[in-house]
């Protein structure tokens, strides 16, 4: 469980975009705040059991869920082809990273 690499990883694809054939950016995007999500909530559940307090990750906030047609760039045509070319958006999507989380 690494939320602040997740956030990282979640911060590039919205930046740089991904590489993956079969999926947009936003898709890797959703399912990496998922990993963020579900790693928060492990961490509460192993913190309560044994009675430890939260470490400073937990206070950061999930990153927004974002369109599942969302790709950082158009550069790649194959990736842009592959999905749906017609509904596909690129406009950046923002992370408030000041936001403070109630997990």
């Amino acid at each position: 469980m690494d939320i602040t690499r997740e956030i990282a990883h979640w911060k590039d694809l919205n930046e740089n975009g991904g590489s993956d054939p079969a999926w947009s950016d936003g898709v890797n995007m959703n399912l990496t705040r998922n990993h963020i999500i579900y790693d928060k909530r492990q961490i509460t559940e192993l913190c309560g059991k044994y009675g430890i307090p939260f470490p400073d990750e937990m206070y950061l906030p999930a990153p927004p869920e974002v369109d599942n047609y969302y790709m950082a760039h158009l550069r790649d045509k194959k990736r842009v082809e592959f999905g749906c070319p017609e509904r596909i958006t690129t406009k950046k999507n923002k992370y408030d990273t000041e936001q403070l989380s109630l997990f």
